[in-house]
């Protein structure tokens, strides 16, 4: 049931007491009786003033929204204006501040004049003031059909039929979903706070005491590790000053194995690690590895590993896989999901068990071995050494003998298939960071590959894939969205494409 607006927690950040429908008339309106139009070629008199051209900073205007734009912000009119303001939802209306004028206007919401049915209570006590979240005051339902119409609009100028050719978005449980947590610590006066940044790219750290989409026992050991910095008393690193010690910490927990990695990332070497081992082993009961990442600058989640204590990995059971989880993230943080986004690949393929299968960016063999479940054979290309190596691991601990991973550009790979005479059937094509390698598409279409999927979670990279294969040939039959990461406004996206010869 759809909670009623005053139930549960407030859907705004601090948010002023609601108007009246109306309290605040939009920008340029005028009440009382209008002046009729003067006859054509008469004197017309004073001349009303033009509406501003552009919202001004500060100013306070009622909008009434009617959709979300790819930041996962609610867009609305006010007036003659179009404005975005986080945490709306459409068909609602609002009284919003403007926080930012000119030619493209961004607002807060004041007060809330008229409740959409989309809307429900955040479950987060911290949901409008942390960064983590942009739809925790929409149901889960209107979730999908967003993203549904976010890929349709965000691929259209690409791909001719969009419309038709997106399926509605597919996703599994959006709560506690979440396998790992990536947390900045911070001084608030004489305390230590940790948890994620400020909503609207603001460097202000929340300290987070609750995470409805991270597993309980990651909240939990995110309290353990700020308590255990705490009494440790390291100095937490300020950026601006290039000083301190502590920058931050990541959690990794194994859903099936209710294992435990904790990494903590400092700008040197610590002063009493065996005192923060014992702390951190007494709190997570648990923990099976300690790490301590040493950055290469602020923005690198990870930089060199050592290991502290326990083992670098950990044991866990993804989409029927048994797999070890490493440092570094090699499938989306979403354990539940995995089987759809497993699933979705799979059906794009639409392999019969006789199929050779190239994987283009195998990462550590998951989606390889996969695969291996639905095809003859499959050939996946890691993007390191290292990843080779733990891909054949992947593929030995679930007893897969039909994988062969290489490491060396996909591009090569093809050409050395090809130069042996070894037939490839259907590829996948997955988008990290960048684009795929026309090179690589055209190859393929040359080996006489028939299918190929693509596979990634930037719409912006997904559409320049999608020119490179119309320019090779191959013509898109569908595109199914697969909901990894609820309550945000990001989604994954799979495309099946053929060829026309």
């Amino acid at each position: 049931m759809t909670p009623s607006p005053s139930s549960g927690k407030p859907r705004r950040p601090a948010p002023a007491p609601r108007g009246r429908p109306g309290a605040v008339p939009p920008s340029g309106d005028r009440s009382g009786p209008r002046r009729p139009a003067p006859p054509s070629g008469t004197p017309s008199g004073p001349r009303r003033p033009a509406p501003p051209r552009w919202l001004r900073g500060g100013q306070k205007v009622t909008v009434a929204f009617n959709g979300i734009e790819p930041g996962g912000a609610a867009v609305g009119l006010a007036g003659p204006h179009t404005i975005t303001v986080p945490f709306g939802a459409p068909g609602e209306s609002a009284v919003v501040e403007v926080v930012r004028g000119g030619p493209h206007p961004e607002g807060r919401i004041v007060s809330l004049l008229r409740r959409s049915p989309e809307a429900e209570t955040p479950r987060c006590r911290h949901f409008g003031v942390c960064g983590g979240c942009q739809w925790q005051h929409l149901s889960y339902e209107s979730q999908l059909q967003h993203k549904t119409a976010l890929v349709r609009n965000a691929l259209a100028p690409a791909l001719p039929g969009a419309a038709d050719l997106v399926q509605p978005a597919v996703g599994a449980d959006p709560w506690a979903y979440r396998d790992r947590l990536q947390a900045t610590v911070a001084r608030r006066g004489d305390r230590l706070v940790a948890g994620f940044h400020v909503s609207g790219g603001d460097l202000r750290v929340v300290n987070v005491r609750e995470c409805p989409i991270q597993t309980p026992a990651n909240v939990e050991a995110l309290d353990a590790v700020r308590a255990a910095l705490t009494e440790l008393g390291w100095p937490v690193f300020d950026p601006a000053a290039r000083r301190g010690l502590v920058r931050g910490f990541i959690v990794q927990a194994a859903f099936a194995t209710e294992e435990i990695m904790v990494i903590l990332s400092a700008a040197a070497d610590l002063p009493n690690r065996m005192a923060a081992v014992r702390l951190l082993r007494d709190r997570i009961p648990g923990l099976r590895s300690l790490m301590l990442s040493r950055p290469s600058g602020p923005a690198a989640p990870l930089g060199r590993l050592q290991l502290l204590w326990g083992r670098e990995y950990l044991d866990d059971e993804v989409a029927g896989l048994r797999v070890r989880r490493y440092p570094a993230a090699s499938v989306p943080p979403n354990p539940r999901a995995m089987p759809a986004w497993v699933d979705a690949v799979g059906a794009a393929l639409a392999l019969d068990g006789t199929e050779t299968v190239l994987d283009a960016a195998c990462e550590e063999g998951f989606m390889a071995v996969a695969l291996a479940r639905l095809a003859a054979r499959v050939i996946g290309v890691a993007p390191s050494r290292e990843a080779m190596v733990r891909a054949w691991e992947t593929a030995a601990m679930n007893s897969v003998t039909s994988c062969v991973f290489y490491t060396r550009a996909p591009e090569r790979v093809v050409a050395k298939l090809a130069a042996r005479g070894d037939r490839l059937d259907a590829a996948l094509l997955t988008s990290r960071g960048q684009a795929v390698s026309p090179e690589l598409i055209d190859r393929l279409r040359h080996a006489g590959v028939g299918r190929l999927v693509l596979a990634g979670s930037s719409l912006a990279l997904l559409a320049a894939d999608l020119r490179a294969v119309a320019a090779a040939g191959y013509h898109v039959t569908t595109v199914r969205p697969v909901d990894l990461l609820p309550q945000t406004s990001r989604v994954h996206c799979v495309v099946a494409c053929r060829g026309s010869g």
